[in-house]
Order: structure tokens, then C-alpha cells, then sequence
């Protein structure tokens, strides 16, 4: 915090924004002086976090509460129902979509091969008790379009792979899909855009149902150390 000369305060963050040194209050011009006995008085009020209503107890002093928010796990994700207004932390939208909306959700593991129905509609995923995946089935004009989004309380550039792949004997096609999975709070409903499109023409039926085959590459694979190799002298050469 920062003091004019007639005791006008300002906060670090405001003062570059002032046009030369001149106060905001009283147009004087100034050389602003840290005032310590105001930086104590604001140290010593504790806020509360603005997902307190979500079941954040956490208590913060006004610097504090930026870089808290950006990562409190009780920050609100949505319901991307139209017609429902449930937010909540992803433990709690996850039992509000079990037993509001009779979702299915499938627990998985990275990089394991996971085959789905094709049927319209919402299917959870959850890999442990860590992120939750949201994969959308729509049934178009043209065919089966199908999109799968992280839930997270603040979208984030992407770290999960997703492997998506449809084959048929009957109409003899094949087709597969590589990309990164976006991150979304759903504030907004479901996001728009496809991952991968299945042309009607194409998808039969082989009596087994028709299935998408689905996996989420590990973002951090564990890598096994090589032992090494020790090699033995040749004696007599």
C-alpha cells in the first residue's frame, strides 16, 4: 500500500496506472511512500474464499484470494442439463448425475481400451477417484457425432489424449480419431464441436451392437528404468 502526501492510499497494482505521480483523490502532484501500518491493517482481514457456498471454509487475506480461487477444489462445476441449475464441486455434480439424471458412469484406467454403445446420449467416465470425462453421443442428420470433455472447475490447455476408433465388417469401413481432450466447467451447457463424426451410410449393426471403441492416454506415464547392461571382458582374444 502506498500513501500520497496528504494521505490519500493507493494499492501496488493501481499506482502504475496513474498518469505521472499525480493522486487519484486529490490531483496533487505526489511522491507516493509505502505505508506499512495500512499493508498490517489489510494483512489482518481474512475473507472468505467465493466457493464458501460450495463447502470452501478456507479464510484469506485479500492477496491470498486470487491465486486460491484459480485452484480450489470446492470451485463449482454444472449440470449441462437445460433445465437444471445444480452446480458443485465434481465429487457432488457426479451423485447429482447418478441420481437426478440416471447417467451411467464408467470407471477406467489410462490407456485401457474401453468399448461403448453408440446409443444418443450422455455417458460419464472417471479415471479412479481423480478426473471425471464427460462423452456425448448426438444423433445428426448426417450420423453419430461424438465429442468428450474434461470437467474441471476452470478450463486449462489440455493435457489428456483420447483415442477414439469405429470399425465395421459389414460396410467394410474403418475409422479412427487421435486428439486432446479440452477442459470445460460446463457454465455454458455442453460445449459445441465434434471429435469424431461416423457417416449413417457407414455404421451396420453385427448383431453385437454397435460399438465405439474409447481410451484416454496416461498424461504422466510412468516410465520403467532400463537395468543395465553389464558386459564381460573376452579373455583370450
Amino acid at each position: 500500500m502506498f500513501q500520497c502526501s496528504v494521505g490519500h492510499f493507493i494499492c501496488s497494482s493501481c499506482r502504475p496506472k496513474l498518469v505521472r505521480n499525480n493522486c487519484h483523490l486529490c490531483s496533487a502532484e505526489t511522491t507516493f511512500k509505502r505505508c506499512l501500518g495500512m499493508e498490517r491493517l489489510m494483512e489482518s482481514v481474512m475473507v472468505p474464499c467465493s466457493n464458501a457456498k460450495y463447502g470452501c471454509a478456507e479464510k484469506l487475506t485479500y492477496y491470498q484470494e486470487e491465486e486460491h480461487e484459480k485452484a480450489c477444489p470446492s470451485a463449482p462445476c454444472f449440470c449441462p442439463a437445460s433445465s437444471c441449475s445444480f452446480a458443485g464441486p465434481t465429487d457432488a455434480l457426479l451423485e447429482h448425475f447418478a441420481s437426478q439424471h440416471k447417467w451411467p458412469c464408467t470407471t477406467i484406467k489410462y490407456s485401457e481400451d474401453v468399448n461403448f454403445s453408440l446409443e444418443p446420449g450422455l455417458h460419464f467416465l472417471r479415471i479412479k477417484d481423480r478426473e471425471i470425462f464427460l462423452l456425448n453421443v448426438a444423433l445428426e442428420a448426417f450420423g453419430h457425432a461424438i465429442s468428450v470433455v474434461c470437467i474441471q472447475p476452470k478450463a486449462t490447455n489440455s493435457k489428456f489424449k483420447c483415442r477414439m476408433s469405429y470399425g465395421s465388417f459389414l460396410t467394410d469401413y474403418y475409422q479412427i480419431s487421435v486428439y486432446k481432450i479440452r477442459s470445460s466447467s460446463l457454465s455454458d451447457g455442453l460445449p459445441k464441436g465434434y471429435n469424431l463424426i461416423l457417416p449413417k451410410d457407414e455404421i451396420a449393426d453385427d448383431g453385437k451392437g454397435t460399438l465405439l471403441t474409447f481410451s484416454i492416454d496416461d498424461p504422466n506415464p510412468k516410465v520403467k528404468a532400463r537395468e543395465p547392461i553389464c558386459l564381460k571382458p573376452i579373455r583370450g582374444v
